[in-house]
């Protein structure tokens, strides 16, 4: 059956190419819903064709993107309006879920390329009722999980597939508490555990009774989804939250799972990531209004970014808006997107390595490690920060010459070039020299009579570090082991005008002398100690951090 609801199709000329690549990624096709749209999966038929199976809030969209150019919905099932629906494949038959109603609709899709509408069935459990469900996930065995159902604490129902595809067989459930997403390789089930804020390992080589094995919270603890890389050795997961990361998990020995890395797009934009997938060493994600990124994690322990499409035109930054879904898996390479707000995106990739950069920062002389010492790659965003051993590692999709400037408080600044080439690993190890500390003598006094204000607060912020003092009955400080550089002085004391300036210290100082106006001000940078009293129920000052 068609659909009903308009569709837009754009026609992608060969000069569109150019027009909407972005790094690494160039748009092929795309499709437009008049509905919002949920998650996608592919499927090729006996003969080569590719399709996607795209979730609308009214139903399920099958469409032919054999021709990346000329999209073509071949087929409409209209179900549940949801805002959430999910699907799988597996020999030959979609797998859908929604968080509405109907259960598990099943689609058979053996007939493609033939255009005869498939036959259909839904699934409602029988033990385990449900009628829905977040998610599901099938694994090459034929067993899918049914994730976040509508059945006791939503954990997952496990269903043998093998029988009979359109008329699925209770095996098991993991029900200790919700899971929001998983999927299942071999005997072990990886779920996102969203509210607990970990990610879990279920031994389900006996589907009647699982087993957990180990759980590991999450950066942002809110456990969104997980994948798990083709050797078994690594997981990685997204946490549902703005500013949350892509993780990167060694999960060789269950009852010591070790973070290796965590990285995020846009940082600082508060963009929300969604649903990461692994395949031949990258990551592929749906990110919302980042669109989708492609990460190489070849090296777990260092990710880098590779690759991105933006689909979301409209803004950036925090929000449930943009891309929802993608799938990475077609033979042709391209790669399909579910943009919420914009519909569905054919991409095509290539498949870069990163630029691995790496080291060691550490004292002269003595050696030591250097702890949260910042290296930059100059004329890039790219940053990173060493660890407790002084050792950092990232990297960049761009191969070129550089210049990696590492600076850490109480240490000088020092320049190094690095040549970066993709594929390989630069090691640049940096030594930095000691600043030398020492002290100047310092008072806030009052502008109009030169009289001490005691009890001021003054505060010196730098690279090197920040400084807080209070001065005494005098108005005196001293400004012991301090370091030579540029610094934003505030100085203020209620009663008095919040004086803010820069100043260039050194060993040559003889002192600093601050004078204050008097006045009723706060801008806040300092804690006052005031407090309001009144009888409002609602409007009333207050201070807030």
């Amino acid at each position: 059956m068609k659909k009903s609801l308009i569709l837009t199709l754009f026609l992608i000329a060969g000069y569109g190419q150019s027009i909407f690549a972005q790094n690494n990624m160039n748009l092929l096709g795309k499709l437009t819903y008049s509905q919002e749209l949920s998650d996608i999966w592919g499927y090729v038929d006996s003969v080569g064709n590719e399709y996607a199976i795209v979730g609308v809030y009214d139903g399920v969209s099958v469409v032919d993107i054999t021709d990346p150019a000329n999209p073509n919905e071949l087929f409409f099932f209209p179900g549940a309006s949801s805002t959430w629906r999910d699907i799988k494949t597996w020999n030959k038959h979609a797998y859908i879920t929604n968080e509405s109603n109907g259960g598990l609709f099943i689609i058979d899709l053996s007939n493609l390329p033939n255009t005869t509408t498939p036959a259909t069935s839904s699934y409602n459990g029988s033990s385990y009722q449900f009628s829905s469900a977040h998610n599901l996930y099938i694994d090459e065995n034929g067993v899918a999980y049914i994730i976040g159902a509508n059945y006791s604490n939503g954990g997952a129902i496990l269903l043998d597939l093998t029988i009979d595809p359109m008329n699925p067989l209770e095996i098991g459930i993991f029900d200790d508490y919700y899971l929001h997403d998983g999927m299942a390789r071999g005997d072990t089930l990886w779920g996102g555990a969203i509210n607990n804020g970990f990610l879990v390992a279920v031994d389900v080589s006996n589907k009647s009774n699982p087993q957990i094995l180990g759980t590991k919270n999450t950066p942002n603890n809110f456990t969104h989804n997980c994948w798990i890389s083709d050797d078994g050795n690594t997981l990685y997961t997204t946490d549902e939250k703005s500013n949350a990361f892509i993780a990167a998990y060694d999960v060789s020995n269950i009852s010591n799972i070790t973070e290796l890395d965590r990285i995020r797009s846009n940082d600082g934009s508060g963009v929300i990531p969604h649903n990461t997938h692994f395949m031949n060493e990258y990551l592929i994600t749906s990110y919302y209004k980042d669109g989708v990124t492609i990460h190489d994690v070849s090296r777990p322990n260092n990710m880098v970014e590779v690759g991105n499409y933006d689909t979301y035109t409209q803004g950036a930054g925090n929000g449930f808006s943009g891309a929802w879904g993608v799938y990475p898996w077609l033979p042709s390479g391209n790669v399909i997107v579910s943009d919420i707000n914009n519909g569905l995106y054919i991409l095509g990739v290539t498949y870069l390595r990163g630029c691995y950069l790496e080291g060691q920062v550490t004292a002269f002389g003595s050696g030591s490690p250097i702890t949260n010492a910042t290296v930059e790659i100059l004329t890039t965003a790219n940053t990173d920060n060493t660890d407790i051993s002084g050792n950092y590692n990232f990297g960049l999709s761009a191969a070129g010459s550089y210049q990696v400037v590492f600076s850490a408080p109480g240490y000088n600044n020092d320049t190094l070039p690095a040549t970066l080439t993709n594929g390989v690993l630069t090691t640049l190890d940096a030594q930095l020299d000691s600043l030398v500390a020492f002290s100047i003598p310092g008072n806030v006094n009052e502008l109009s009579s030169g009289l001490p204000v005691g009890g001021a607060n003054v505060r010196l912020e730098s690279n090197s570090g920040s400084y807080d003092f209070v001065t005494d009955g005098s108005g005196n400080f001293s400004l012991s082991s301090i370091f030579e550089g540029s610094y934003n002085i505030v100085a203020g004391k209620w009663g008095y005008i919040t004086k803010c300036f820069s100043m260039y210290i050194d060993s040559t100082t003889s002192s600093l002398s601050i004078s204050l106006d008097t006045g009723l001000y706060d801008d806040f940078s300092f804690d006052f100690g005031w407090t309001e009293v009144g009888t409002a129920n609602a409007g009333n000052w207050e201070r807030d951090n």
